[in-house]
């Protein structure tokens, strides 16, 4: 579960000025910029951006919100070694390090359960990958990024993660009705809190299953994608199986396959558990 999605935030930048550091937060609700990035997007075209960023210190992060002005397809906040100077540049959807933090359009603020946190290590490096898209007439531009509320090390005793769930490889969207399928087995001793659903425009609905277990079965809007706290934890056995059904509504003629653009399509859930897995990603 290792090369996740590792979070989507999405920025793209056209010779702007890049403020990794820039307060987006009137800071009345305890939120505190992360890392962020102003772009600009001509029209009817779509980028995406990294931007890197190395702590200095210990952070251990208890609630974490997404700032996604329109424009904004997704981001991925991943976590992990210096792979290169701090800095914005363009990019692709390559997820190098391993990913902490995913969101995609709507997505809300996610606390995290008592005695859980993210942690990040003085010397780590944070990587935002940004998908820009902007499917109008006229240029946009904004500020993405990512705000928190950070809580003291000694309320932290687990380390939270996301995991990417669901099916990439050979994922096959026919024109009209079709359900897609991923499926995968995990590791003993972890604990999943919270799902989220990640699809394109032509996702209807999504069934995530663990086990005996439904985490998730939702009709699926794109400009909604939220995170959904399970009412009860689940812990994971090894060997159980973990299915993620994709619904979708395909009124090209065109069959759609596995894609970064808005205009393929994806089927992920975006897991949150703790502590921090031995891999970033479960598919198939």
């Amino acid at each position: 579960m290792r090369n996740l999605l590792a979070i989507l935030v999405v920025v793209a930048a056209c010779g702007t000025d890049i403020r990794p550091d820039e307060d987006m937060s009137d800071d009345t609700d305890g939120y505190e910029p992360l890392i962020s990035a102003a772009w600009q997007l001509p029209a009817s075209t779509e980028k995406y951006l990294c931007v890197r960023k190395t702590a200095t210190k210990d952070i251990w992060i208890k609630s974490i919100r997404p700032i996604s002005p329109i424009g904004t397809h997704h981001t991925v906040l991943m976590s992990g070694a210096p792979d290169a100077p701090d800095g914005t540049v363009e990019c692709n959807s390559t997820l190098p390090k391993p990913a902490i933090y995913a969101s995609g359009v709507g997505t809300q603020p996610l606390d995290m359960p008592e005695g859980v946190a993210i942690h990040l290590r003085p010397g780590d490096q944070l990587l935002m990958n940004l998908h820009l898209f902007n499917a109008g007439s006229d240029p946009i531009g904004g500020t993405t990024g990512i705000e928190i509320i950070k809580t003291a090390p000694v309320d932290a005793q687990h380390q939270a993660a996301v995991v990417l769930a669901g099916k990439a490889q050979g994922l096959v969207v026919p024109p009209g009705m079709s359900t897609q399928t991923g499926t995968c087995t995990t590791p003993s001793g972890l604990t999943i809190f919270a799902v989220a659903p990640h699809m394109h425009l032509r996702g209807i609905h999504m069934k995530v299953t663990y086990d005996a277990s439904i985490l998730y079965d939702e009709d699926y809007s794109f400009d909604e994608q939220q995170f959904h706290v399970l009412p009860q934890a689940v812990s994971t056995i090894a060997g159980r199986k973990f299915v993620v059904d994709c619904s979708y509504y395909n009124e090209t003629a065109a069959q759609l396959t596995f894609g970064e653009s808005t205009e393929q399509e994806m089927c992920y859930a975006l897991t949150f558990v703790y502590p921090e897995p031995p891999d970033d990603k479960c598919t198939q």
